[in-house]
């Protein structure tokens, strides 16, 4: 391909800032990975490329995203073949070509970011020859030339930032009203503001989980993480909110067992050990049309990183099929980054990424967490902030901790099937205490006082 160029008057000539070698290295990994695409969309449009072929093979990456399908090889060749472009752009070789020198998709954003740049880069290197061109010009105006100059540098500089969200006090006030009354209208139909989590006197003191919110489960191994998790998504399922669950210990397999036994009033061996009476296998039955109806997906891929976990998210979230993440649990995220971190360093890095997450995707986000073993040398066993594994941040983050306690699971002469619910940290309301019941496998959880079917 031709450098272009560009004259500055008649003394001198120069390329324009570029590099072929970055741009073709992201549509690689654009193809390569499909889910890539999340992290790019934000950064660049497809006329920042330098090269035409490169810019037309970008807007078919996004003209297939933006239909919800997935980005493959053949995806984009059929895109191409249908805007009658894929002879245009050096045909199928051109494509296969691209991946073949793309090993991962884990640097995309900062290729995207460097051709972003050189976009911005060009743009001012023709806006400066404009402005030269008009300042040599002796008939214009040098008022006129300098005060169109400063708009023309501002119009560049105001593309130096992507994914940037300011607003004025005047405008923020106004949405605060406006969002007032939308939960007032909520209120007036009977319908809950935020995600409801299953336990009413938790719902009445957070409102629910609203987006953005970053909600920290932490327990104790055994004290029923896991299963809470579930009884939320169900809840929130059935209010309608499509819930996507990260598990990075459980198979989808344990999980859907899980969800069946807390459908069903049956004794949990008999279901999981192959031998339900012939009565029992009706109720199965209806428990699983029952689970089919809701909007849940289970992805079970173990090693995921934050980045993953968000691309992933952002793309069931376009085919409408994310409005609450459950992660299973934080501990088991991967990190990619330098090997020196320390674990702390790293559940920070964790931490922060699963925050900046909820903010992009505007969604809440439950993440289910550990506690230090410290808290068994206690007397009291009840969970505090300073029980959080591993890292103070993950207390700074969140706007919602919750801890989950069962005092028959230290103390035997404690009343059995009964638990502490510890709202130790809400961002933006109360904190305190409340009773749950459960039954004795921690299938089902309910407010005190709550009957929760057979105590099997």
């Amino acid at each position: 391909m031709s450098k272009q160029r560009i004259k500055a008057g008649d003394t001198s000539s120069y390329s324009l800032p570029h590099n072929i070698a970055a741009e073709k290295a992201v549509i690689g990994m654009l193809i390569m990975e499909s889910t890539a695409i999340n992290e790019v969309m934000s950064i660049l449009e497809p006329d920042m490329f330098y090269d035409a072929n490169l810019s037309t093979l970008y807007a078919a990456v996004r003209s297939i995203t933006d239909r919800g399908d997935k980005i493959d090889m053949l995806s984009v060749t059929r895109e191409l073949i249908r805007i009658g472009k894929l002879e245009d752009i050096g045909g199928p070789y051109l494509i296969s070509e691209l991946t073949m020198n793309v090993a991962s998709s884990t640097n995309i954003a900062d290729h995207a970011k460097y051709i972003h740049q050189l976009y911005l880069a060009r743009k001012l290197a023709v806006t400066g020859q404009a402005i030269t061109a008009k300042a040599l010009d002796q008939t214009n105006d040098i008022e006129e030339v300098i005060a169109e100059s400063l708009k023309e540098v501002e119009n560049v500089a105001s593309g130096t930032c992507y994914n940037v969200n300011s607003i004025s006090l005047v405008d923020a006030a106004i949405r605060a009203v406006e969002r007032y009354q939308e939960r007032e209208n909520m209120v007036r139909r009977g319908e809950k503001i935020g995600v409801p989590t299953g336990l009413d006197k938790l719902d009445k003191c957070t409102g629910g989980w609203k987006p953005q919110e970053v909600i920290i489960v932490a327990a104790r191994p055994g004290m029923g993480k896991t299963a809470f998790m579930l009884h939320m998504a169900k809840t929130a399922a059935a209010h309608f909110v499509p819930v996507l669950i990260f598990t990075l210990e459980m198979s989808s397999d344990s999980l859907s067992d899980r969800f069946m036994l807390s459908e069903m009033s049956v004794i949990p061996d008999r279901y999981k050990n192959g031998y339900l009476s012939n009565e029992e296998k009706p109720i199965m039955c209806n428990a699983a049309d029952r689970l089919s109806s809701l909007p849940i997906i289970i992805d079970e891929t173990a090693g995921i990183s934050v980045q993953q976990i968000k691309a992933r998210a952002k793309n069931m979230q376009r085919k409408g099929k994310c409005g609450l993440i459950m992660i299973d649990y934080l501990q088991l995220i991967e990190v990619a980054g330098n090997q020196s971190y320390t674990r702390e360093n790293e559940v920070s890095q964790i931490s922060k990424s699963i925050k900046r997450m909820a903010k992009d995707l505007n969604v809440p986000v439950v993440v289910l967490s550990q506690l230090s073993r410290k808290i068994e040398e206690r007397q009291d066993k009840t969970p505090v902030l300073a029980d959080l594994r591993e890292s103070g941040s993950l207390e700074q983050d969140a706007d919602v901790v919750l801890f989950i306690s069962r005092p028959e699971y230290y103390d035997n002469t404690k009343e059995k099937g009964k638990g502490i619910m510890r709202l130790a940290k809400q961002r933006n309301g109360v904190t305190g205490d409340f009773p749950f019941v459960y039954n004795e496998n921690l299938t089902r959880f309910g407010d005190e006082g709550d009957m929760l079917g057979l105590p099997f």
